[in-house]
């Protein structure tokens, strides 16, 4: 085992989260293409369902149209929030195979992600909720909620847990460490900005174009396949500092 190896595998002796980030990227790194198309799959059916609508419909015109588009818009939109969620639970799966030294196989964690599909979804859904209160609200509650909330999935995959449940313990596990947990979410979600928005204006045509919707397809896949295997090492971390256990136990619900 290379040197780099013992630093990804070792038990945290305290929480450091720029360890955290660091640790994510080589996991992430090690099994770039097995992550990225877990996540490209989800994320590709709503892409190709908007691109089928735009253009069965460019030619169309009016009011009718407009209503018509803006619901198609929210239906893919939601399907693409619980694809996207399916995914990074897969991720997940995978993300701790790789802690514990063991090959990630994409059939086996699709399996896991399959067995945990509605847990996962409804919170999601609920964690949405509140972190988009929270935005509404103000800035500052929405990234409270981001950090308090930061491994519900994670909790809900790994311990088996209901929706309501794994909330509680993803604030049960955050106390404590919110404070750099949220300063990273909200240097993550800048870049995230910043970078779509440089897609956006970098690249011709319109906002339906081809080439720039396929290119925000491309970094959603990335962003989405590190914030899934972020969020991964990021419970660990936290587990094992808190609980003062190591990844075996952790993942021993897995065997």
């Amino acid at each position: 085992m290379t040197p780099l190896s013992i630093l990804d595998y070792r038990q945290p002796v305290e929480f450091r989260i720029g360890e955290v980030i660091i640790r994510s990227w080589n996991v992430l790194s090690r099994h770039f293409l097995t992550f990225v198309l877990l996540v490209g799959i989800a994320e590709v059916l709503p892409l190709v369902l908007t691109l089928y609508w735009q253009r069965m419909n460019s030619d169309l015109t009016g009011v009718a149209v407009v209503a018509q588009g803006t619901m198609v818009t929210a239906g893919i939109g939601l399907l693409q929030f619980i694809l996207t969620s399916f995914a990074q639970a897969i991720v997940v799966f995978a993300a701790f195979q790789d802690l514990r030294g063991r090959p990630v196989s994409a059939a086996e964690s699709f399996r896991q992600g399959v067995g945990r599909l509605f847990p996962v979804i409804l919170s999601s859904v609920l964690t949405g909720l509140v972190i988009g209160v929270g935005f509404l609200l103000c800035i500052v509650p929405g990234l409270i909620a981001i950090a308090a909330f930061a491994v519900v999935l994670p909790a809900c995959v790994v311990e088996r847990l209901g929706p309501i449940e794994s909330m509680h313990r993803s604030a049960d596990l955050t106390t404590g460490h919110r404070w750099p947990i949220m300063g990273a979410a909200a240097a993550w979600l800048v870049i995230i900005f910043v970078v779509t928005l440089t897609i956006q204006a970098a690249m011709p045509g319109g906002a339906a174009s081809l080439p720039k919707q396929l290119a925000t397809w491309v970094w959603q896949v990335l962003s989405g396949s590190y914030t899934a295997v972020y969020a991964a090492i990021l419970y660990h971390d936290l587990r094992a500092v808190r609980d003062g256990i190591g990844i075996d136990e952790i993942a021993s619900v897995f065997d």
